[in-house]
């Protein structure tokens, strides 16, 4: 009874919590020398200096306000946000011809309160009038923010110009960026900056697939079972990752989102079962396995990619996800053969607590993301 009231109180607080969202920097350079600045980001996690450091907001100091802002509407909080610009700005650094710029907002783009228990989308769109053609540029995001992406463009109507993503870690610089000379990153360098994308976008950013990745390690201590459902989920989320990101299939997220959630709480709730046929739950992993795809290709679809690197960056972002799951699948399998060989009994001293709380967790989950 207290490990059940212990995981209990650790887990709510991922019931509570946002994840912290990179930021998202797009720079578009258009012919009558103006440079449109776009960032999408958690503007609520900026506005209470809380980073991706933070694994999730109930980690930071200023959670409390984080909350408080994240329930405002959007015109109370674009309100808020006009009196901490100045200290947003003075976290930003744009440079062109080694020249630091000014940055005139020009639009506030700030999404409806939605589901809370996600951060909400925001893109600010600031410009700059050059006097000079630019052919150098540098970029750094507020360290205090931690990471963001960065890509830049010369816009020319109708035409994909876009460079590729560039990753930048804790706050840190674009460096110099010769804008007439870009450097074309290699394939390679293109997965591995994706598969490491793709692994945090599991961990430790993705608390849906991490529970339900544990509800499914949590169901057999049997290496070919687990290989199995792990192999299916595999299989089905890439077929739906692959398709949604082509075009050939989309569904809205508000219908996406909620099927997710229930389908933690069914492999959680799975697992309470004496006797459980591996071939109906590989049947249902598989079908939740398609549904988790669409989840995935949701945020994936926010890096724009040109055709050219489109295959590298699926598969990069596809198997940092991989490595992510087989991480924790790792975990639980190494706690219960521990529990197991203190001749301890693991299924009533974790898997049943366990499998309780994450089932609660994703029906409610479910209710709330169908009544948002």
């Amino acid at each position: 009874m207290r490990l059940l009231l212990l995981l209990s109180l650790l887990i709510s607080a991922i019931v509570r919590a946002d994840v912290v969202k990179p930021a998202l920097v797009e720079i578009s350079f258009l012919h009558d020398k103006t440079v449109e600045i776009s960032i999408d980001l958690s503007l609520e996690a900026a506005m209470t200096n809380i980073g991706t450091q933070y694994k999730k907001t109930t980690d930071a100091p200023n959670s409390t306000e984080y909350d408080e802002l994240r329930e405002l509407k959007s015109e109370v909080l674009r309100q808020r946000f006009k009196a901490f610009e100045v200290e947003f700005l003075n976290r930003l650094m744009f440079k062109v011809n080694s020249q630091v710029q000014t940055l005139k907002l020009i639009n506030t783009d700030i999404d409806i309160v939605g589901y809370k228990k996600r951060p909400r989308k925001t893109v600010l769109t600031y410009q700059v009038q050059l006097s000079e053609w630019p052919t150098v540029i540098s970029w750094q995001y507020g360290k205090v923010y931690g990471d963001s992406a960065l890509r830049w463009q010369i816009y020319k109507k109708n035409e994909y110009n876009w460079s590729q993503w560039q990753w930048l870690r804790d706050g840190s610089s674009s460096g110099v960026i010769d804008i007439n000379h870009p450097k074309s990153g290699s394939a390679f360098e293109r997965f591995v900056e994706f598969t490491g994308i793709g692994f945090d976008h599991v961990i430790p950013l993705g608390w849906d697939h991490i529970l339900f990745i544990v509800g499914m390690a949590l169901s057999s201590l049997l290496w070919r079972r687990l290989l199995l459902l792990v192999t299916t989920f595999t299989v089905a989320h890439t077929i739906t990752l692959g398709l949604a990101m082509v075009g050939v299939v989309e569904i809205s997220a508000q219908i996406i989102e909620p099927l997710i959630a229930f389908s933690i709480a069914y492999v959680a709730i799975e697992n309470l079962l004496t006797h459980q046929s591996i071939r109906r739950k590989s049947i249902v992993v598989f079908f939740f396995g398609l549904i988790h795809g669409l989840g995935f290709a949701t945020m994936l679809k926010e890096f724009e990619m040109t055709p050219d690197s489109f295959l590298m960056t699926l598969i990069g972002f596809n198997v940092g996800v991989e490595l992510a799951q087989v991480v924790i699948v790792i975990g639980v399998v190494s706690v219960l053969l521990a529990l197991q060989a203190l001749k301890l009994n693991y299924r009533q001293l974790m898997v049943i607590p366990v499998s309780i709380i994450i089932s609660i967790i994703g029906i409610w989950w479910g209710i709330e993301r169908l009544v948002t």
